[in-house]
């Protein structure tokens, strides 16, 4: 799950940096700007948005368009070579920066390299970019992305320049996030796509709706042109509302707040307790749901270094592991003696959830309940979220063996009703094949194969 920004104002690299840092949380390997002013400027590194750009090095991207990206690895190797946005010079200069994971990039791959087009990296952003490139060369912009979109496979929100044209499309279930927003002031008319919609608010673009699932929009000049490509359906993804996102956003028209305070009412739990603690930071608001349901009080018992980076996203276990003790604090106060109901969005490894539960038993707590408001994950993700091998799910196991595992005394899980319910969309508009094993896009045995292989190799050299 990676982060994406586009905007089109005279200060859009510096709208570009600021629009990134409030998305910096959905990647924290590496991040870049791309402008273009006639020829082309980019600054990515490896590291956070703050590390990498000040205001020299932002002067110097200069344009009235650009793109940028955070990154977390999912396919591909941590190094630079994966960051984005990508650049190619031909037929006329493409920039181009992802958020999620193509599907049949090995296929992709080897046909492009049987027509000698170099590929010099792992990542599936260059496929997609080179396809385009082709595509570019036969059709106008539109047509160029429909023909694209009818050869990859798998989910991607997409932001991309072209000359005097700033590019956004969306694959055709919507998978990933990506919405629109446009500023209006005395002086310009300016516009702006996001990953989540607190890219746009620290820019002052209004939000006017979310891309629609094979939409594509361009920007040129203050013309903005929108075309339905090729839409197949709605398939959202559950885990923005449940993890990824902030909770200030908005996504599909529902706040993440509304929703995660829901999902914290919608717990059927069967126990007792003296507090509710959440696991911070994207279980706070649903900790104050269930706490408002079942009166029981809501108390900061782990407190953040918010200088620490989220554990899910980190590529090895090991980095995981030490991250989570580095991360988080217990005030013995609000634990001891206590019997804790422990609130957090979801269990995946459960590696995170048996070092919190540690932690709290080591600093006195009497009984450890967990809480996830998000329901059993037993399936791989193949669109970009790293839990591609199915072994990692601790939910194949009972909730019981859960507890044990992880060493709580109950483990209680939503439901998938109470899910759908929270989030307010229709089941049929979500993807939660992370869930229930019912993929919306087609993924070919080989592939699952082929992904899941690459994960473990790169677990085993990461750890």
């Amino acid at each position: 799950m990676c982060g994406i920004i586009g905007t089109s104002s005279n200060y859009s690299a510096y709208e570009c940096y600021r629009g990134l840092l409030a998305i910096q949380h959905r990647g924290q390997d590496s991040a870049g700007i791309l402008s273009f002013d006639g020829i082309v400027h980019q600054k990515k590194e490896k590291g956070l948005v703050l590390n990498i750009f000040n205001k020299e090095e932002l002067s110097k991207l200069e344009g009235s368009k650009a793109i940028g990206h955070v990154r977390y690895p999912t396919a591909g190797t941590n190094t630079l070579c994966e960051a984005q946005p990508f650049f190619l010079s031909y037929p006329y200069g493409i920039g181009l920066a992802h958020n999620g994971n193509i599907t049949n990039y090995q296929e992709l791959k080897k046909e492009l390299e049987e027509k000698h087009r170099g590929i010099h990296s792992t990542s599936d952003t260059e496929i997609m970019i080179n396809i385009l490139s082709e595509e570019l060369m036969k059709n106008d912009t539109f047509n160029a992305i429909q023909a694209t979109m009818e050869k990859i496979e798998g989910s991607y929100s997409t932001v991309m320049l072209l000359p005097k044209k700033l590019i956004a499309f969306r694959d055709p279930y919507g998978n990933r996030p990506l919405v629109f927003g446009e500023r209006t002031n005395l002086n310009e008319k300016a516009f702006a796509f996001a990953s989540e919609s607190v890219g746009l608010d620290v820019n002052d673009y209004s939000l006017v709706r979310d891309l629609l699932p094979g939409e594509a929009i361009v920007v040129e000049d203050n013309n903005v042109e929108k075309r339905s490509l090729c839409p197949k359906g709605k398939a959202h993804c559950m885990f923005e509302w449940v993890y990824f996102s902030r909770p200030d956003s908005v996504i599909e028209g529902k706040s993440v707040y509304d929703v995660r305070i829901n999902l914290g009412k919608n717990i059927e739990f069967e126990g007792e307790g003296d507090v509710v603690i959440p696991v911070p930071d994207t279980a706070r608001t649903a900790a104050l749901g269930f706490s408002e349901k079942y009166g029981i009080k809501h108390r900061e018992g782990l407190i953040k270094n918010r200088y620490i980076g989220r554990t899910f996203i980190m590529p090895s276990q090991i980095s995981r592991d030490v991250a989570v003790r580095d991360k988080l604090n217990v005030i013995k106060g609000e634990i001891r003696g206590k019997k804790v109901i422990l609130v957090d969005d979801s269990i995946v490894r459960g590696t995170t959830s048996r070092r919190i539960v540690s932690m709290l038993r080591q600093n006195g707590a009497k009984e450890v309940h967990m809480v996830s408001t998000c329901p059993p994950i037993k399936h791989p993700c193949y669109y970009g979220i790293d839990m591609t091998t199915e072994k990692e799910l601790i939910a194949a196991r009972s909730t019981e063996e859960v507890a044990s595992k992880i060493g709580a005394d109950s483990v209680t899980y939503q439901t998938l009703n109470g899910l759908i319910k929270a989030i307010g969309l229709k089941k049929n508009e979500l993807c939660m094949a992370c869930l229930n094993g019912n993929y919306p896009i087609n993924i070919p045995e080989e592939t699952m194969k082929s992904l899941e292989k690459t994960r473990e190799i790169e677990r085993d050299l990461a750890s």
